[in-house]
This record gives structure tokens, sequence and C-alpha cells, in this order.
């Protein structure tokens, strides 16, 4: 009897002290679970922001060991919820390109947006965590019930010249013992960052939260460009406003995110032109105008409605994927005219007309679901007697058009002769004896597979959508032709190649992966557009002539990796965009035998900026920046660096070498952790700001001065 009580008594302090103790380390199990799962929704949530569907599963409930003779409590359920929508408001925000600018003009901009909570029902930690994501900062709340302490926060709202706002939406309220899984959906968004610059006052952001005063300043005390922060906590949820500093220019990203929802269409807010604007076009010939519809959050609609008002031109104006002057715009947003001058311009003058210019425009407006015009944007367009010979942007080269692709073997771009058609057989046009033409009755190719161009040259007028494939022209060492279409490979990766020269003047090339761009004797690359979606080790986009030369003038280039362009007898990226500022990108540009023209060029890189050119290189207006400090070179092997009003800028190390020569960059700004200024004769950064003395973290050399 007293053996039975001693084990009765045994039990029940174990029961008392030992199982509390079990059961509460289980839970500090389940909460350490907890937060590697909501660290990987964060990391879902910041893919989606970039276009990224993905789903995040997360632990909700809490499950106690059976252990004989003692007793558990019922296994927990934890609550996952997203609260009402609050208001987020941008104010003062003006963008620096046309058409943006006149959506983003300084004027109050207002979003909704949600928070993401998970609450795990606990029984004996001693206090009972929170987590939170509220779209641009996540964190793990304990309260109570008088006072909240957070650990684990982060932002992403500001870094560094960077504003990424991300909205989240979703209507969930579920308590669950199980693992609930989450679908994380991108409802608006895109890669591309907006350049925008302070209005009337300095850039703010208030939003929506939760977390405390103390914490958002603590997040926020070493980002040198936020001026100030405040917070409202008179409201629920509290608001904390960011203001930025005025007088700089900065990166604006927006996003939408649903959680478990699929949510609705963005509505059309604005329209820009994309390429086909201020252009000189000859009598008859036929030009190529590219419209993009964004959202409020400055991302690309798709299947919005887009209609050309021609009634003040002179030319005609339709839809390039149908004879209607309304059509919709594609999966990124897109959608493209083709304007037809007249085809005697004296006839517009008169008798007395002799100067051989006329001016003309005409209005492409985006539509509700009401058909009723949201924005509108204007093309203007010059057309010039004598100008067929100018390379002109977004101009769609002539060609002989029997209705069909055909094999132009004696190459005279006339379906004639001997001249054959050519099928579209398992994915592939192919030409086996001439010049492979593809005119412009072919419509857009779309194929599920992958699509290949491939003759004795290649001369396309046409564009193509392989949807789950690659795009790939090959002109077996003859010239490849590919002005003014798109080729789009969304799941897969697009090369141009032969051994002669390539043009893809006004061109847009989209893919998933790798873009390939490669004349061993040219190419020509002006006003195109070249873009990849996700990126990866390998996934770069090149452009490459082993033997020639790469006119790469107003070139539009946007890598999700590294950005890759190489011209044996130089390279011309004057007035081009290139950015590849996403996991440490890079940006390389090279010529063992020509020279460089960065006269207006824009390039923005994650990682590192690298350019060795064997002759001069030509920097006036330049804008090179790393957004991630890393490092800018920029080298001559035995010609000059000279520009002026060139802006040179990194947290890394800056590079700027013309050992053979000199360097003259007067007016400019040069700005880098150690900067290393290195002539061969002499230097002159007259009205130049630069580090002037070394301090230990930057350094010219030699002195700014002629020896």
């Amino acid at each position: 009897m007293f053996a039975f009580a001693l084990v009765v008594s045994v039990v029940a302090m174990v029961q008392v002290s030992a199982v509390p103790a079990w059961n509460q380390q289980t839970e500090f199990e389940h909460l350490t679970e907890a937060e590697r799962d909501f660290a990987a929704l964060d990391e879902s949530v910041a893919a989606a922001s970039m276009g990224t569907q993905s789903r995040a599963s997360v632990e909700a409930g809490v499950n106690y060991p059976t252990r004989a003779l003692f007793l558990s409590p019922a296994g927990g359920a934890g609550t996952v919820r997203t609260t009402s929508p609050a208001t987020v408001t941008i104010s003062n925000v003006n963008a620096t390109t046309s058409g943006t600018a006149e959506y983003w003009d300084g004027t109050d901009k207002t979003f909704d947006a949600q928070s993401l909570t998970f609450q795990p029902d606990y029984q004996y930690l001693q206090s009972s965590p929170v987590f939170t994501h509220e779209g641009i900062v996540q964190y793990t709340a304990y309260s109570d019930g008088t006072s909240q302490s957070e650990v684990g926060a982060t932002q992403s709202l500001v870094d560094g010249n960077r504003i990424s706002l991300v909205l989240l939406e979703g209507n969930i309220d579920t308590a669950s013992g199980e693992a609930m899984t989450l679908s994380v959906t991108p409802l608006s968004a895109g890669t591309d960052y907006i350049t925008v610059t302070d209005g009337d006052g300095p850039i703010s952001i208030s939003v929506p939260t939760h977390l405390s005063n103390e914490t958002w300043h603590e997040l926020l005390e070493d980002e040198p460009n936020v001026l100030s922060v405040s917070y409202d906590d008179s409201t629920d949820p509290h608001v904390v406003t960011v203001t930025l500093v005025p007088g700089k220019e900065y990166d604006l990203h927006i996003a939408r995110v649903g959680i478990d929802t699929h949510g609705t269409l963005q509505d059309p807010v604005y329209i820009v032109d994309i390429a086909g604007d201020d252009a000189v076009v000859p009598p008859g010939a036929t030009h190529r105008a590219v419209v993009e519809v964004r959202d409020a959050q400055n991302n690309p609609v798709p299947n919005a409605v887009v209609r050309v008002d021609d009634a003040g031109t002179d030319g005609d104006v339709r839809a390039r994927d149908g004879d209607s002057i309304k059509t919709r715009t594609d999966a990124n947003g897109r959608a493209t005219f083709l304007y037809r001058a007249p085809d005697s311009i004296s006839s517009l003058f008169g008798d007395d007309g002799t100067n051989g210019i006329v001016e003309d425009q005409f209005d492409v407006e985006v539509l509700d679901e009401n058909l009723t015009t949201v924005d509108s944007v204007t093309f203007d367009i010059e057309l010039r007697e004598g100008s067929s010979s100018t390379t002109r942007r977004g101009l769609v080269a002539a060609v002989d058009d029997p209705g069909f692709a055909y094999d132009d073997k004696n190459r005279n771009g006339l379906y004639d002769g001997n001249d054959t058609r050519v099928p579209f057989e398992e994915g592939t046009y192919e030409a086996t004896v001439g010049v492979l033409v593809v005119p412009p009755s072919n419509g857009t190719i779309i194929s599920d597979d992958s699509i290949t161009f491939i003759g004795n040259g290649v001369s396309l007028h046409t564009d193509a959508v392989s949807t789950n494939g690659d795009i790939k022209v090959n002109g077996r060492g003859h010239p490849v032709k590919a002005i003014g279409v798109s080729l789009t490979a969304p799941s897969g990766v697009i090369d141009v190649e032969t051994s002669s020269t390539v043009d893809v003047t006004g061109a847009s090339l989209s893919a998933d992966g790798e873009i390939t761009v490669s004349g061993d004797l040219g190419v020509n690359l002006k006003s195109a557009g070249l873009t990849n979606y996700k990126g990866g080790k390998s996934k770069a986009i090149s452009v490459a002539s082993s033997d020639g030369f790469v006119d790469g003038k107003n070139v539009d280039i946007s890598s999700q990796k590294n950005i890759n362009i190489t011209g044996d007898k130089g390279v011309d990226l004057a007035g081009a965009g290139l950015s590849a500022a996403q996991s440490q990108s890079s940006i390389t540009i090279g010529s063992d035998n020509g020279k460089a023209n960065f006269d207006g060029i824009v390039a923005l890189v994650d990682g590192d900026f690298n350019s060795t050119i064997d002759g001069s290189i030509s920097l006036v207006g330049a804008n090179i920046a790393s957004t991630k400090s890393e490092d800018i070179t920029i080298a001559s092997t035995t010609g000059k660096l000279s520009g002026k009003e060139a802006a040179i800028v990194t947290g890394g190390d800056v590079t700027l070498k013309a050992t053979s020569s000199y360097i003259t960059l007067p007016r400019s700004n040069i700005d880098g952790n150690f900067v290393t200024i290195d002539a061969g004769t002499y230097v002159d950064l007259t009205d130049a700001t630069y580090p002037k003395e070394a301090d230990g973290d930057s350094d010219i050399d030699p002195d700014p001065v002629g020896e």
C-alpha cells in the first residue's frame, strides 16, 4: 500500500513539475519552426513583388506528445489572419521621365494595404508571440498586456536610394491545428524601378504599422537618405512617416502581393510610349509605335484596351496584330501600332511646299472597362523627304510579302524566280538555299514549344512568342535582320547569332533566362529593348561582335543577372539605359581594338561595373552607379577618358584609368570609398566633386592637376 502511494505521489510530482517543462520545450521547438516558416514566407513575398508566384507553409498548430501515466493538453490551434485595409500615402514624388512624370507629378498617391499575422496558441511559454508581416517590415511581437517588445525586425522600405513598397492583400481569418499552405501571388508586380525626386517638399511615405516607434527608429537610423521618422500612435493601426533627404534621385518600386487570394485585375491608370515617339519617317514608310499601360503601382497591365486616335494625322495608324485602331495589351502590358506615312509629302504642302518636312502626330488612348478614356500618349512624327537612309527608331523594314514565309534564293528581297515557300514544321522555319524571309502577313507566331528561324541569312518581319521554349535565330554566316519585331520567351532563352551582322534595331527581346545577340561582323541594336525576367547564375544578357562594332545607341537593357557587351572594333552606348540591379549582378563592357561612347548612358548595377576599352572613352553626361556599393572600373588602354557633367558613384571603389593619355571630367561627380584616378599625362577635374584629400578611405592618384 505504501509503495502504491509512493508511485502515485511521484507521478503527481512529475505531472505538476516536469510535464509543464516538457510541454514548454515542445512549444519552444514549435516557436523555432514557426520563425523559419515566417522567414520563408518573407522570401516568397519578396519574390512575388518581382512577379514570381509561390506557396508558403505555416505550421499553425502545436501538438503535445502523449506520455504514459501523464496528462498533456490537446493540441493548440494557431490563428492566421489578415488585418483590415489601411491607407499608405506617398507624397511629393515627381518622376524624372516623360509619360511617367505626368502621373507621378508631386500629388499625394494613396494605396490600401493589409498586414498578415500568425499567433500560435501556447499554454506554457510565458509570452505568446505574434508573427507579423506588414509588406515592408516583418517582426515577432511579444506582449504582456501592458507593453510590447519586438524581435527579429527587418525592413525593406528604404535601402540607400531605393524605395520598395510592398502592399499585402488578402482575406484570411483561420485557426488551425495543422500546417497551412498559403499562396503568395503577384497581383501587381514588375522588376522595373522608376526614377523619382522630390517636389514642393521632401518625399515622404506614411505606412500603417503596429511596430513600435522605437524599433522603427532603430531600423532606419543608419539609412543615410532618411531625413526623419515620425510616429502617430493615436490611430489603430499606428502610422509611421519616413521623410527622405531632398534634392536627390531615388528608385521607386511598388508591388501588390496577394496572400491566399488571386485578387482582381489592376485597373489601368496611365500609358507611356516605349518606342516610336519623335521619329523621322520618309514618305510611304511604315513606323512602329509601342505603348505600355501601367497601374497605380507603376506595373504593366495586361489585356488592357488601347485605341489610336488618328483624327489629326496625315498617315494611317493601325494595331500591328490586326487591321483595327483598337487592340489589347500583351502579357507585358504593351501594344504595338503601325503608322503608315503618306506616299507623297509634297501633296501636303500644296504647290508652294518645297522644304520637304511635315510635322504629324497621333494619340494612343487606354480605356477602362466601360471604354472610357483613362489616359493618352502622343506620338510626334516628322515626315521628311530624302531621309530614307537615316536610322529611325521603330522603323519597320520593307519586304516583299506574298502572304507566307519563303526561301529568297537569289537574295533580291522579292518572292520571284525559283524562290520557294517555307513551312513552319516542328517549331522551325528553315531556308536551305537562300535568305529566310518571314513577312508581316504571317502574323504573330505563337508556339508552346521552341521556335527556330534558320537560313543563309534571316529577314524577320513578324513577332514570335514561345510560351514554354526558346527562340533561336541563326543566319548561318549571313546577315540577320529582325528590325522592330518582338521576340518573347517567358519560359526560355533567346539566341540570335550569325558570323556576319545582326540588326535588331527597335526590336523587343524578352526572355526568362539568357538573351544572346552575337554578330561576328557587327551588331546593331539601336533603340532596342532587351529584358530577362528572373536571372540566375548563368542567365545573363550578352551582346557580342568578335570582329565588328556594337551600335547600341538608345538601347534599353534590363537583366536580372549580368550584362556583357563586347565589340572588337568599338561600342556605342550613347543614351542607353542598362539595369542589372538584382542579385549581385554585374555589367561588363569591352573592346580590344576600338573606342567606346558612353555619352548620356544610365547604368545601374547591383554589383561591379567594369569597362576596359582599348581606345578612348567618352563620358559626357554619363550616369554610372553601383547600387550595392560594389566597384566601378572604367579604363582605356591606349586612349583618353573625356567628358563632362558625368556622375560615377558607388560606396565601393572607383578606378578611372587612361595610362597612355589624359582624363578630363570637368563638372562631374565622382564618389566612392576609395577613388583612384590614373592618367599618363594630366587630369582635369575643373569644378568637379571628388575626394580631394587622402583620409584613409579615399585617394586621388595623381593629384588632379596637369603634369
